[in-house]
């Protein structure tokens, strides 16, 4: 048997909804753009103090490399993960899909995260 997993998905214009899911929630993930080169200030969530320690804190964003968001997640003892491994793996199928063969990840991978 498998344990459940269930996605709730959230206006954000209704924040007070998301904070209110956010609450029994084990992982917070932003898919937007928010957060990105050149809109650093925002993110999806405008009060921090949905963040507590233990909470997942994903953000597909990767430049820059930790938004705001992670930055105020991390400070209040979340774990946090940034976009630059989902944007390696979308390579990855790119590369497959646009040559054919397989990216050399592992090299790419120590390239990508050698900062």
């Amino acid at each position: 048997m498998r344990p459940g997993c269930a996605v709730k998905v959230c206006d954000l214009a209704d924040q007070a909804l998301l904070a209110e899911e956010t609450a029994d929630s084990d992982i917070l993930a932003n898919g937007t753009n928010l957060g990105m080169k050149p809109h650093e200030d925002r993110m999806v969530v405008e009060d921090p103090s949905v963040f507590r320690p233990g909470l997942v804190v994903t953000d597909a964003v990767y430049n820059p490399v930790e938004t705001r968001m992670l930055k105020l997640a991390k400070e209040a003892g979340c774990i946090t993960f940034g976009g630059k491994g989902m944007l390696l793996w979308q390579g990855v199928a790119a590369f497959k899909l646009f040559t054919g063969c397989d990216m050399p990840v592992e090299e790419v991978k120590a390239m990508f995260f050698a900062d």
